[in-house]
């Protein structure tokens, strides 16, 4: 019994450490840690590349031919990357900050799904929870580009449900990985409803969405933290008090000498007789011969 229960108190703060570990807090805690001991760095310039951009009557004909390729429900294809580098150029035609000006926040995820069509080549403003990083080499583009970064994540009405969103331009404290846990202001152009494989092999979509993080949104969603929940000292020392605990148990079950057992009856007759014996009284025995 005391190893069973040591086991599953074992178990219990394997488990608080590790939604601790899962929540943003510390994963903050350990990227400000990381930024801090690495020094300083070079300033950071955010890309804008002129460029006439989605408002302009010549840009917005030119979209409407190239959309008419486009397909939901399906990966990337080839005809439809014309519309992709056009939309990664309007991007990055003005600074983050005018953009997300420009940018509608009434467009939810259903919105986006429900009306794919309608909604193709809008400019949204979504708050993303980033899960997943990725770093592609671009092909040869219109855009010059070079680099492209990915990332997939739900909103608050999404909720389990991804974004993919594609950027050219990393914030800084930013990094590239497949196992990412941060809050990011993502402002881009929707494409299409993009075709993946889930981690059990089904068929799934995504809004795809084309344009850059926010730098200063970015920093400012990692440097707030949440809300209720254990802080890492707290978690700490809940640890350290269940393993006293454990040793204490442990320690009293070894060194407490058991209790002496009551006599019972039977016991209790049998010494007495014995007693008498040794002592020259022998004990009455009863009379069991038959009546007359």
């Amino acid at each position: 019994m005391m190893r069973l229960t040591s086991g599953i108190v074992l178990l219990g703060i394997v488990g608080l450490m590790y939604l601790q570990t899962r929540k943003s807090d510390a994963w903050r805690s350990i990227a400000t840690a990381e930024e801090t001991s690495a020094g300083p760095s070079a300033p950071w310039k955010e890309r804008v590349v002129p460029h006439p951009g989605h408002t302009d009557p010549a840009e917005i004909e030119g979209f409407k031919e190239e959309r008419q390729v486009i397909t939901d429900l399906a990966p990337l294809a080839k005809e439809e990357m014309p519309a992709y580098w056009r939309m990664v150029k309007w991007a990055y035609a003005i600074p983050g900050a005018e953009l997300r000006k420009q940018a509608r926040t009434d467009l939810l995820f259903t919105h986006l799904f429900q009306a794919s069509e309608q909604n193709r080549g809008q400019l949204v403003d979504v708050r993303l929870h980033v899960r997943r990083m990725a770093q592609h080499t671009a092909p040869e583009n219109s855009a010059d580009v070079t680099t492209v970064y990915e990332a997939w994540g739900p909103t608050q009405d999404s909720q389990t449900f991804p974004y993919c969103v594609v950027f050219v331009d990393l914030p800084p404290g930013v990094k590239v990985q497949t196992d990412a846990f941060f809050d990011a202001r993502f402002v881009g152009f929707y494409l299409k409803k993009l075709a993946y494989k889930d981690a059990l092999g089904n068929d799934r979509s995504a809004p795809l969405l084309i344009g850059r993080m926010v730098y200063d949104e970015v920093l400012a969603v990692r440097a707030q933290p949440e809300s209720g929940g254990l802080t890492v000292p707290w978690v700490v020392g809940l640890v350290l008090a269940l393993v006293l605990i454990v040793a204490l148990t442990q320690l009293f079950g070894k060194t407490t000498p058991p209790r002496p057992r009551a006599p019972t009856n039977d016991e209790a007759t049998v010494d007495s007789f014995l007693e008498d014996l040794s002592a020259g009284n022998p004990p009455e025995l009863p009379d069991r011969r038959p009546p007359d």
